[in-house]
This record gives structure tokens, C-alpha cells and sequence, in this order.
């Protein structure tokens, strides 16, 4: 008695074109009563539910019969007709290759027939069309679905927007997380940076969705989102069915829809936010030539973020009086300009204001540090270290200049060594879809050794980058040691002295006696504070 050929079926539906919920069953069942009629062994089945048959990628069950075909599991593949399993020509022809080169046979139920190589060509062209298809029905549907953005007929929102549920389709305002977006917008105004008010958001007890702090970019993302003056913006992405990637449309092919959600904030307060965040950003054009908006930031000066409290541990702003008639520039603790003292002492002001926002055991009591006092005590500094350490910093300099000349030197055949191994392996990869266009090695061969070359590629272009930001910042530093001449020559002018000193300092810790500074090449001094009065207070280097 002759053994009974062995089958196993494939079946595929896709939300792309087919709605009906018994569409996959009643595949099913045919597929397994064509197997029964023929007195074939059932010997498993492949099911992909709601998968376009375009790529074969997210396909689970097509890719697991495909590398079950390289095994002896069965004789027979039993399909409905051919765009069930495939509607892309190149991916069909790799499945007939591999169908043939593991002597399998593909019977179509529908056809009453098994697929042979004399219809080659046929099944060819019904592939392209099956593709052609796909790619109109593509088409229809972005068509569609930009034709009900147009009408405004369904704003979409995400989990990752605040501030709005949707309810039976309808857009209502969540007013837990609106109170936050008012606030976000409210310190905007007041020209409050992201990453500022973000810091605002953890203090004040506000989280992301997760118990997370809410980052920076997610409060831009809020400040620029017109939704919360009630526009919502329509048609920004599209499905590319070239790529089967999500992509952006540009900004010309946007659809904007006025006072189609409640909304959250004012357009004056909308607008004026934005206005602000204009003038604090800048676009400056990456190296990859693309327009990138970065931010801009006031009162930037070579001590900017490096001044931090001691008490707090926040940093110290730069400020200018504006309460008397010569304005004063300060640096004080952040924490003090954002909320206040934190123990009110006699010169307090009777009733004082509190911000609307002031948290439980919040503000600051260091001292404030006119930007005048701060840069005499770094010229005091630098003429005090200048002149002690001149011999030793030319020592200094000469010994690590010879060090960074062998650094180079290493780092150099460092780069020779890396990039002629990238070069080999970009030869190798070169050879290797030569051999795969020949037909010399199989599908699968082909795709762990490129993907291997590929990694190794990657891995060497990834120190080739640590390499090139290891040079970097070699160079970084024989500049600046070649300066340090300059820099001693320097020493007799105030501002030249001063700003070369301010170079050096890494950073500076204030407490309300005494301050730290911390410099690059330098050791660190203590400097003991005096305070003659409210005022005024006088400096002792500790040197």
C-alpha cells in the first residue's frame, strides 16, 4: 500500500480588504476537507489573521512554513489561490525557489490543480497584479482616509496627549490633567524654559502616565500642540506602501481644523507661549545637513551651570536687579528666585506674597553674590595662582603635550588598523551578494552571514566613532595648553585675566561662610566669606 502523501495548508486574511469574521474559518474548514477528499495526511496547519500579504514581515506563520519547507515534515502545501499567500512578486518568486529546490508541491483549491513550472510566467504576472492591487488599494485607502480628515469627521488623540479623553467619539477635556497643561502654559508666559518647568512639574507632584517625571521634550510637545486651543492639525502622516513604513506628510499637505475640540488654554495664551519659545530657540543646520531648532538660552556667560548650592544643591541664575535705580546683576540659588527664603528673617517684607505654586518646605537661604564681588575674587584668584604656579603650569603643559603627541600618535594606527578591517569587510560583503545573485548560495546562508557582516560593520564603525571623539578631544586639549602661555602673559589685565580664570573653573560650590572653587588644571581653593552687612561682604583666599 502506498504512503499517504503528507499535507499541511496556509491561510491568510487581511483588514486591508476582507471584513467578513468567518472569512479565516471557512478557509480553514475547505483547506482541511480538500486534504480529506484527496487522502492526504493532515500534518499541520498555518494561520495568519489580519495580515497584508504584501511583506512577509509580522507574518509569523508564513515564515514558520517557509523554513519548515527546508525540512521533511510534509509533501503537499494546500492554499486557497495565490494573493492568499503572497501579494508581492519578489517574495513569491523566493517562495517558488525554495518550493522547488525542496521538491514541495503547492495545490491550489480553488484551481482544482498543483501549481508546475510551466506556469511560471502566469503565476508571475498574478503576482504583479496581486501587488498592482495592493498598491491602488494603498492608494483608495490614504485617498479615504485623507478625504475624513478633511472633514474633520474623527480627531484622533493617543495616549500620549494630556489633557483630553475620548468618549463615544467624542473629544471631552480631562480636567485632572488639563489643571497641568494650564500650568505648563502659565510658566511659559512668564518666559519659564521646558526644562524649568518640567523641574516645576516634579516638585509641584505632577508624573507622566508610567510614575515618571515628566521630561522636558514632553512640555514642549504641550506648548507647541495647538489642540489645546482647540485646533486640531489632520493628515501629518500616511502609509507608504513602497516602505510599509508610517510616514510624515510635509507641512503643505496638513489639515487644520479651528475650534473642533474644547479647549484647554486661551489662543492669546496659546500664542504668547509660543511667541516666547521662538525667541529662546534658534535653527541651526546639523552635519547631515538637516534644519535642527535648538534653544537659545539668556544671560549665558562662562559660569553659567557651574555655580551650584551647597545647601540645595540647585544651581545658581544670573539675575539683574531691577528694584533700584542702577540695575546689579546677581547670581543667586534658583531655588531662592523660584519660591523664595526658606525661613523668613527680619528684613522680609510683612506679608509677603506667595506664588500660587509654593510647595511645603520649599525656597532657599544662601547668599547672593553680585556678579562684580564674583569677578574681583577671580582676578584675586588668578594673580594669586598665576604667580605661584607659572613654573610648574609650563612643566605641566610640556609633560602632558608630549603625552598627547603619543596619544595621537596611538590613535592614529588605532584608526589605519580599524578602517582597513571596514575595509575588508565591505569586500567581503561585496562578495557575498555577488555569490547570492549567481544563485551559489541559498536564501538563508545569505541572510546570517550578511546580517553577521553587518553587525561586525556596526561594531567597528562604533569605535571608529569613540576613536574620532577620543581625538577630538585631544586636539581640545593641546589647544587649550598652548593658550596657557598666552594666558600667564595675560595676567596683568583685569578682564583678560579674569575671563581666562573663569575658563578653568569646572565648578563652584556657594555656602553661606565659605565657597569652593574647582578647576581644571588647578588645585581647589577654599574661599572664606566674610559678611560686613546685609550688602556687603568681604573674601579671604585660603591659599
Amino acid at each position: 500500500m502506498d504512503q499517504k502523501l503528507r499535507a499541511v495548508y496556509y491561510c491568510r486574511v487581511s483588514t486591508d480588504d476582507e471584513n467578513q469574521a468567518t472569512s479565516i474559518t471557512n478557509q480553514k474548514e475547505e483547506s482541511i476537507n480538500v486534504i480529506k477528499e484527496n487522502h492526504w495526511e493532515l500534518i499541520d496547519g498555518y494561520v495568519d489573521e489580519g495580515k497584508s500579504g504584501t511583506t512577509t514581515k509580522k507574518r509569523t506563520e508564513y515564515n514558520r512554513l517557509f523554513k519548515d519547507m527546508e525540512t521533511d515534515k510534509f509533501d503537499i502545501i494546500v492554499i486557497k489561490s495565490q494573493d492568499r499567500l503572497m501579494r508581492n512578486t519578489k517574495e513569491w518568486y523566493f517562495f517558488i525557489d525554495k518550493l522547488v529546490q525542496y521538491n514541495k508541491k503547492l495545490y491550489f483549491y480553488l484551481e482544482r490543480k498543483f501549481y508546475s513550472p510551466d506556469d511560471a510566467l502566469i503565476t508571475g504576472i498574478k503576482a504583479i497584479l496581486a501587488e498592482d492591487y495592493s498598491r491602488s488599494l494603498s492608494k483608495n485607502i490614504n485617498n479615504a482616509h485623507r478625504k475624513r480628515q478633511e472633514t474633520g469627521s474623527n480627531v484622533v488623540i493617543t495616549s500620549k496627549t494630556w489633557g483630553y479623553d475620548k468618549i463615544n467619539k467624542t473629544v471631552v477635556i480631562n480636567e485632572k490633567e488639563a489643571e497641568m497643561v494650564r500650568f505648563i502654559y502659565e510658566m511659559a508666559v512668564q518666559n519659564h524654559g521646558s526644562r524649568t518647568i518640567a523641574k516645576m512639574l516634579q516638585d509641584y507632584g505632577y508624573y507622566n502616565h508610567d510614575g515618571n517625571k515628566i521630561a522636558e521634550q514632553t512640555v514642549r510637545r504641550i506648548i507647541r500642540n495647538p489642540l489645546y486651543k482647540g485646533t486640531a492639525v489632520m493628515n501629518v502622516f500616511h502609509k507608504n506602501f513602497e516602505t510599509k513604513r508610517t510616514e510624515r506628510n510635509s507641512q503643505d499637505k496638513w489639515i487644520y481644523h479651528d475650534h473642533i475640540v474644547p479647549a484647554i488654554v486661551s489662543e492669546e495664551l496659546w500664542d504668547q507661549a509660543n511667541k516666547l519659545m521662538d525667541k529662546r530657540s534658534q535653527k541651526v543646520i546639523t552635519e547631515d545637513f538637516k534644519t535642527k531648532i535648538t534653544g537659545s538660552k539668556k544671560n549665558i556667560t562662562p559660569l553659567t551651570s557651574k555655580i551650584e548650592c551647597g545647601l540645595c544643591q540647585n544651581v545658581f541664575w544670573r539675575s539683574t536687579s531691577v528694584t533700584v535705580k542702577t540695575p546689579k546683576v546677581y547670581w543667586n540659588c534658583r531655588e531662592y528666585v523660584q519660591r523664595g527664603r526658606k525661613t523668613k528673617n527680619a528684613r522680609s517684607p510683612k506679608g509677603e506674597k506667595k506664588s500660587k505654586y509654593n510647595v511645603a518646605d520649599s525656597g532657599c537661604d544662601n547668599i547672593h553674590i553680585k556678579e562684580s564681588d564674583m569677578d574681583h575674587l577671580i582676578y584675586e584668584l588668578a594673580q594669586k595662582i598665576y604667580a605661584r604656579s607659572k613654573n610648574n603650569i609650563l612643566s605641566v603643559a610640556t609633560s602632558i603635550l608630549r603625552q598627547i603627541m603619543d596619544d595621537t600618535s596611538e590613535l592614529d594606527h588605532q584608526e589605519k588598523v580599524l578602517n582597513d578591517e571596514l575595509y575588508k569587510m565591505k569586500s567581503s560583503r561585496e562578495i557575498l551578494l555577488d555569490k547570492y545573485l549567481e544563485g551559489k548560495i541559498e536564501d538563508d546562508i545569505y541572510s546570517i552571514k550578511d546580517s553577521n557582516l553587518k553587525d561586525q560593520m556596526m561594531k567597528l564603525e562604533d569605535e571608529l566613532k569613540m576613536l574620532y571623539n577620543k581625538k577630538s578631544t585631544i586636539s581640545d586639549k593641546e589647544n587649550r595648553f598652548h593658550d596657557l602661555e598666552n594666558e600667564l602673559e595675560a595676567i596683568a589685565d583685569y578682564d583678560l585675566s579674569v575671563d581666562n580664570m573663569k575658563n578653568h573653573i569646572e565648578k563652584v560650590i556657594v555656602y553661606p561662610s565659605y565657597m569652593m572653587f574647582y578647576f581644571d588644571i588647578f588645585d581647589s581653593v577654599k574661599v572664606e566669606i566674610e559678611k560686613i552687612n546685609y550688602r556687603k561682604m568681604e573674601f579671604h583666599i585660603c591659599l
